[in-house]
């Protein structure tokens, strides 16, 4: 695994995860279509194609609040497919993309460098990156958290902002100057 493979499902639209076009804030009917090309590896980027079917990666929306805004997002990679060293690489990847506020990085292994157990958590204000050893699916996962604090209607504006073209976020940007 390496960044650039990575790049292609996750990126960081005005500072919040998006997988594929799955951003936290948007409803369950938004979602709903990406979740499946991301399952039925059919997403109109060819390299995620193959990224998705090489590392058999799946993506999970987990969590929605009352008002069935996505909180959480979920990335499962079997096991097989992490080293050690990659997950020094999701861990730097992540730090380096987000506005960290809080980093733990904590990990075991035996001596087949199987990994044991995992602590990673990245905290940022607006959400969470967790990194975790699921042993009944035998998967990493690497879910996306809303914030306790954080409100879902922000998440929303930001994701409906950050997924539209970059002149709309400007003109609002600028209007919003203009009436302050």
């Amino acid at each position: 695994m390496n960044t650039k493979d990575l790049d292609s499902l996750i990126s960081f639209k005005m500072g919040l995860p998006s997988l594929y076009h799955i951003m936290l804030g948007m409803s369950i009917d938004e979602t709903n279509d990406y979740e499946k090309e991301i399952e039925n590896r059919q997403t109109d980027n060819y390299d995620l194609n193959d990224f998705l079917k090489e590392y058999n990666i799946g993506v999970e929306r987990t969590g929605f609040t009352g008002e069935m805004v996505l909180s959480e997002i979920t990335v499962s990679v079997p096991l097989e497919h992490i080293t050690e060293r990659d997950l020094k690489m999701l861990f730097d990847y992540f730090s380096f993309r987000m506005n960290v506020v809080e980093k733990k990085f904590n990990y075991t292994s035996n001596a087949n460098d199987d990994l044991c157990e995992l602590d990673i958590l990245i905290h940022s204000d607006l959400y969470d990156v967790k990194i975790t050893k699921d042993e009944e699916n035998g998967t990493i996962n690497i879910s996306f958290v809303m914030g306790d604090e954080t409100n879902p209607d922000m998440l929303r504006c930001l994701a409906i902002i950050a997924n539209n073209d970059k002149c709309f976020a400007k003109e609002l940007f600028e209007y919003l100057d203009n009436v302050n």
